[in-house]
Protein backbone atom coordinates (compact mmCIF):
# COMPACT_ATOMS: atom_id res chain seq x y z
CA UNK A 1 0.00 0.00 0.00
CA UNK A 2 1.62 3.77 -0.89
CA UNK A 3 2.01 6.16 2.07
CA UNK A 4 -0.35 9.23 1.15
CA UNK A 5 0.10 12.17 3.06
CA UNK A 6 2.77 14.27 4.61
CA UNK A 7 6.07 12.35 5.67
CA UNK A 8 6.74 14.21 8.50
CA UNK A 9 3.52 13.66 10.54
CA UNK A 10 3.21 12.87 14.01
CA UNK A 11 1.54 9.21 13.15
CA UNK A 12 4.55 8.30 11.02
CA UNK A 13 7.04 9.33 13.21
CA UNK A 14 5.36 7.17 16.30
CA UNK A 15 5.70 4.40 13.94
CA UNK A 16 8.98 4.55 13.74
CA UNK A 17 9.37 3.71 17.16
CA UNK A 18 10.48 4.85 19.75
CA UNK A 19 14.50 5.24 18.62
CA UNK A 20 13.62 7.31 15.87
CA UNK A 21 14.47 11.29 16.63
CA UNK A 22 11.07 13.51 16.48
CA UNK A 23 11.07 15.58 13.16
CA UNK A 24 11.30 19.24 13.43
CA UNK A 25 10.33 21.76 10.85
CA UNK A 26 13.24 23.10 9.33
CA UNK A 27 15.49 20.68 10.29
CA UNK A 28 17.89 18.48 8.24
CA UNK A 29 19.84 15.46 9.33
CA UNK A 30 23.15 15.72 10.86
CA UNK A 31 21.80 18.85 13.02
CA UNK A 32 22.19 21.83 11.12
CA UNK A 33 19.03 23.59 10.39
CA UNK A 34 18.01 24.40 6.90
CA UNK A 35 18.48 28.02 6.61
CA UNK A 36 22.19 28.18 8.06
CA UNK A 37 23.56 25.27 5.96
CA UNK A 38 21.97 25.68 2.67
CA UNK A 39 21.36 29.23 2.25
CA UNK A 40 19.71 30.22 -1.09
CA UNK A 41 19.69 26.90 -2.44
CA UNK A 42 16.37 24.77 -3.27
CA UNK A 43 16.54 21.88 -3.21
CA UNK A 44 12.82 20.91 -4.45
CA UNK A 45 12.33 17.91 -6.49
CA UNK A 46 9.85 19.29 -8.71
CA UNK A 47 11.58 22.81 -8.92
CA UNK A 48 14.82 20.80 -10.06
CA UNK A 49 12.95 18.54 -12.72
CA UNK A 50 11.23 21.82 -13.66
CA UNK A 51 14.44 22.98 -14.69
CA UNK A 52 16.06 19.87 -16.31
CA UNK A 53 13.50 19.48 -18.25
CA UNK A 54 13.48 22.98 -19.51
CA UNK A 55 16.78 22.71 -20.31
CA UNK A 56 16.35 19.62 -22.50
CA UNK A 57 13.51 21.13 -23.83
CA UNK A 58 16.02 24.04 -24.40
CA UNK A 59 18.71 22.14 -26.43
CA UNK A 60 16.14 20.16 -28.73
CA UNK A 61 14.54 23.28 -29.52
CA UNK A 62 17.78 25.11 -30.60
CA UNK A 63 19.16 21.96 -32.40
CA UNK A 64 15.59 21.69 -34.74
CA UNK A 65 15.60 25.37 -35.03
CA UNK A 66 19.47 26.10 -36.13
CA UNK A 67 19.08 24.32 -39.64
CA UNK A 68 15.47 26.46 -40.30
CA UNK A 69 17.79 29.72 -39.76
CA UNK A 70 20.78 29.21 -41.83
CA UNK A 71 18.08 27.57 -44.83
CA UNK A 72 16.07 30.58 -44.29
CA UNK A 73 19.39 32.88 -44.11
CA UNK A 74 22.05 31.38 -45.87
CA UNK A 75 25.56 32.51 -45.66
CA UNK A 76 26.73 35.16 -48.17
CA UNK A 77 29.08 33.90 -51.05
CA UNK A 78 32.51 35.01 -51.46
CA UNK A 79 32.69 36.43 -54.93
CA UNK A 80 36.78 36.10 -55.55
CA UNK A 81 37.23 39.54 -57.02
CA UNK A 82 39.81 39.38 -60.05
CA UNK A 83 40.90 42.31 -62.70
CA UNK A 84 41.05 40.20 -65.46
CA UNK A 85 38.92 37.14 -66.62
CA UNK A 86 38.51 34.62 -69.53
CA UNK A 87 34.82 34.14 -69.70
CA UNK A 88 34.12 32.17 -72.85
CA UNK A 89 35.13 31.66 -76.23
CA UNK A 90 35.51 34.19 -78.86
CA UNK A 91 33.18 31.59 -81.33
CA UNK A 92 30.50 32.25 -78.83
CA UNK A 93 29.64 36.04 -79.93
CA UNK A 94 29.73 35.72 -83.18
CA UNK A 95 29.84 39.55 -85.09
CA UNK A 96 26.55 40.88 -84.89
CA UNK A 97 25.34 39.79 -81.27
CA UNK A 98 26.25 40.41 -77.45
CA UNK A 99 26.41 37.74 -75.17
CA UNK A 100 26.22 37.83 -70.95
CA UNK A 101 28.85 36.67 -68.48
CA UNK A 102 29.79 36.71 -65.37
CA UNK A 103 32.40 38.81 -64.20
CA UNK A 104 33.32 39.22 -60.12
CA UNK A 105 29.98 39.95 -58.76
CA UNK A 106 28.74 41.75 -62.03
CA UNK A 107 27.18 40.37 -64.84
CA UNK A 108 29.14 41.72 -68.30
CA UNK A 109 27.40 41.85 -72.09
CA UNK A 110 30.42 41.41 -74.57
CA UNK A 111 29.15 42.92 -78.01
CA UNK A 112 30.80 41.51 -81.23
CA UNK A 113 29.79 44.36 -83.39
CA UNK A 114 31.90 44.38 -86.59
CA UNK A 115 34.60 41.82 -85.56
CA UNK A 116 35.10 45.30 -82.43
CA UNK A 117 34.14 43.48 -78.93
CA UNK A 118 32.73 46.17 -76.18
CA UNK A 119 31.95 45.02 -72.68
CA UNK A 120 29.66 46.47 -70.48
CA UNK A 121 27.47 45.86 -67.17
CA UNK A 122 24.29 44.06 -68.48
CA UNK A 123 22.42 45.26 -65.57
CA UNK A 124 20.04 48.50 -66.46
CA UNK A 125 20.82 51.41 -64.17
CA UNK A 126 17.06 51.55 -63.64
CA UNK A 127 15.67 48.99 -62.20
CA UNK A 128 18.44 46.46 -62.65
CA UNK A 129 17.06 44.36 -65.68
CA UNK A 130 19.50 42.41 -68.03
CA UNK A 131 19.88 44.40 -71.43
CA UNK A 132 20.28 42.74 -74.73
CA UNK A 133 22.01 43.79 -77.76
CA UNK A 134 19.91 44.61 -80.90
CA UNK A 135 21.98 44.36 -83.90
CA UNK A 136 19.66 46.22 -86.53
CA UNK A 137 18.96 49.11 -84.18
CA UNK A 138 22.83 49.15 -83.08
CA UNK A 139 22.06 49.64 -79.12
CA UNK A 140 21.40 48.12 -76.16
CA UNK A 141 18.06 48.00 -75.13
CA UNK A 142 16.57 47.21 -71.34
CA UNK A 143 13.44 45.16 -72.20
CA UNK A 144 11.54 46.44 -68.85
CA UNK A 145 11.27 49.67 -69.26
CA UNK A 146 12.24 50.84 -72.89
CA UNK A 147 15.59 52.03 -71.33
CA UNK A 148 18.67 52.40 -74.28
CA UNK A 149 22.50 52.30 -74.35
CA UNK A 150 24.99 52.97 -76.70
CA UNK A 151 27.55 50.05 -77.41
CA UNK A 152 29.76 51.82 -74.69
CA UNK A 153 26.83 52.06 -72.34
CA UNK A 154 25.82 55.86 -72.82
CA UNK A 155 22.41 56.70 -72.50
CA UNK A 156 20.50 56.69 -75.89
CA UNK A 157 17.42 57.59 -74.24
CA UNK A 158 15.07 55.79 -71.28
CA UNK A 159 14.20 56.23 -67.00
CA UNK A 160 17.75 55.17 -66.81
CA UNK A 161 19.62 57.57 -64.61
CA UNK A 162 22.98 56.36 -65.52
CA UNK A 163 25.20 54.79 -67.83
CA UNK A 164 26.30 51.15 -68.14
CA UNK A 165 29.83 50.72 -66.19
CA UNK A 166 32.28 49.60 -69.24
CA UNK A 167 34.50 47.02 -69.09
CA UNK A 168 37.65 45.84 -71.41
CA UNK A 169 37.26 43.53 -73.54
CA UNK A 170 39.95 41.77 -75.65
CA UNK A 171 40.46 38.02 -77.62
CA UNK A 172 43.43 36.31 -76.49
CA UNK A 173 43.79 33.20 -78.92
CA UNK A 174 40.06 31.96 -78.80
CA UNK A 175 39.43 33.26 -75.44
CA UNK A 176 37.20 36.32 -74.63
CA UNK A 177 38.77 38.40 -71.66
CA UNK A 178 37.37 40.78 -70.01
CA UNK A 179 39.18 43.43 -67.15
CA UNK A 180 37.88 46.13 -65.50
CA UNK A 181 38.41 49.36 -67.36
Amino acid sequence: MAQTGNFKSPARMSSLGEGAAPASAGAVTGGKPREEGLNGVDFERRGFLHKIVGGVGAVVAVSALYPVVRYIIPPEKKVKVVNELTVGKASEVPAGSGKIYQFNADKVIVVNHGGTLTAVSAVCTHLGCLVHWEEAANELACPCHGAKYKQTGEIISGPQPKALKQYKAKIDGDSIVVSIA
